[in-house]
């Protein structure tokens, strides 16, 4: 469990805590063609690649090994962003960056397959959640924090050094969850008729999208909500770190909250629930883009809600999908991987190419998703 929610956290913290820090690049790296928020697609599509890739021997040579060397790769990437000149070379940096992250995740996942069954699953997921919300609250905080006292450069050598503390800690730390009996053949046709058998899962497919939409939909926040805040509303990147905390601070709670809703309901019965909801709080965050009802605190409480419903779907979403993988956990946890960054790599390029500091075009695409979402927990319930 404590791998999960470290590997888990380390998204948070390759993502979140170079967002105060987006102004402070465009201004010293960028330029009028290049926008900073395209960075932030890049790692997305690294994350999708590197997942894709992992799926062809996630379950063919054990999860230790490639857990340590992607960890190594992640490492060296971040200090390449830290030295970064441009935008273009600190955009190859981070997609190499999340090559390594995406790989890493796939393993976390894919130990929870292995060591544990039924709703212990997603109680495990739940605890990953929290701590990637406890991990989005402080990163923002402390990237502000950073930023200020240092320049935009130590955010970078900071996930450098987590990343090699957390090889550090695995080595001697983590046993191997898949043993040799266990493992299947390698192969990207292996894994290809893989994803095929999973994708024709009904179970597992509209699971692992409900899960997807609520990662884009989190991406698409990602993006967006620096220079809305910053730029719009004239926060300062502390203050704007500040408020982006209380925002992943909901998440943190809600999926505490599922972990006890789970000894009386089941996954798919609060997904019914919290998917719904999701849509219910796209919809007030694009009405408080639009009208600017509220000022920041109205579009920050909107944006609070649509994030604290991940908390409640991801993790069930997430274990009804591995759950119903049968003999593919590790290709289960490759494509689920992927689907997610895919559609959030979507999301993010729209809301970056758009450049829209009023927030309009972030809480459209949160929108989108949550609606492709709902389309997919009625297909989940289809009997």
């Amino acid at each position: 469990m404590l791998l999960t929610c470290l590997m888990f956290a380390l998204g948070p913290i390759a993502v979140d805590l170079s967002l105060p820090g987006l102004p402070a690049i465009q201004q010293a790296i960028g330029s009028a063609t290049e926008h900073v928020e395209l960075t932030l697609t890049a790692v997305l599509l690294g994350m999708a690649v590197g997942q894709f890739l992992i799926g062809a021997v996630a379950d063919a040579y054990g999860r230790k090994i490639p857990l340590i060397l992607s960890l190594a790769v992640f490492t060296a990437a971040s200090l390449a962003c830290a030295m970064s000149h441009g935008l273009t070379m600190l955009a190859l940096a981070r997609f190499v960056q999340a090559l390594g992250l995406g790989v890493a995740v796939v393993m976390a996942r894919s130990v929870v397959a292995d060591a544990f069954e039924g709703r212990a699953v997603a109680r495990v997921y739940s605890t990953a959640v929290m701590a990637t919300g406890v991990a989005t609250v402080l990163a923002p905080l402390a990237g502000g924090r950073l930023l200020a006292a240092y320049g935009w450069p130590v955010l970078f050598y900071v996930m450098a050094g987590v990343g090699a503390l957390s090889i550090l800690f695995i080595v001697p730390s983590i046993p191997e969850t898949l043993p040799p009996a266990r493992r299947s053949r390698s192969g990207l046709a292996h894994v290809l008729g893989a994803y095929l058998e999973l994708l024709r899962n009904r179970q597992f497919s509209s699971a692992a999208i409900i899960a997807s939409c609520a990662a884009a939909a989190q991406f698409a926040y990602n993006t967006g909500v620096s220079s809305t805040l910053i730029e719009r509303y004239g926060l300062t990147p502390s203050t704007c770190g500040a408020y982006m905390a209380a925002i992943a601070l909901s998440m943190a709670v809600c999926s505490q909250l599922n972990g006890l809703v789970l000894r009386w309901f089941t996954p798919v019965q609060i997904l019914s629930v919290s998917v719904p909801a999701a849509l219910l709080a796209g919809l007030l965050t694009l009405g408080a883009a639009v009208s600017g009802a509220g000022g920041v605190n109205g579009i920050a409480a909107a944006l609070l809600l649509d994030i604290s419903t991940i908390g409640f779907i991801m993790p069930n979403a997430m274990a009804i999908g591995m759950m119903s993988a049968g003999a593919h956990p590790g290709a289960a946890s490759a494509l689920i991987g992927v689907l997610m960054f895919a559609f959030g790599t979507i999301g993010s390029a729209i809301v970056g190419a758009a450049h829209d500091a009023a927030g309009r075009a972030m809480a459209v695409v949160i929108c989108a998703w949550a609606a492709v979402g709902l389309a997919q927990l009625l297909r989940l319930r289809r009997p």
